[in-house]
């Protein structure tokens, strides 16, 4: 008598056990599917084409070439070599 109470009451925890995790399950399942059509649908979330970066662009041409200071001082370095 006291095992078929005891199998009784195993069978009534494991249904509600199972119960809730079954319910548990589909709302996650839901809340997913929600989630996946707002983010399949909303545009913020659409693929946007990056453009490639500008190319570096070569130095400015100096004008007026180098100073008189600067022509010294290379002039200088090239009569001690």
């Amino acid at each position: 008598m006291v095992w078929q109470v005891v199998a009784m009451w195993a069978i009534v925890i494991v249904t509600i056990t199972w119960f809730v995790r079954d319910e548990r399950r589909l709302r996650r399942e839901a809340v997913l599917a929600r989630a996946a059509a707002y983010y399949a649908h909303a545009p913020k979330y659409r693929h946007v084409s990056v453009e490639a970066p500008a190319q570096p662009q070569a130095p400015a041409p100096r004008v007026g070439g180098l100073s008189r200071s600067q022509r010294d001082f290379l002039e200088g370095l090239a009569n001690k070599a």
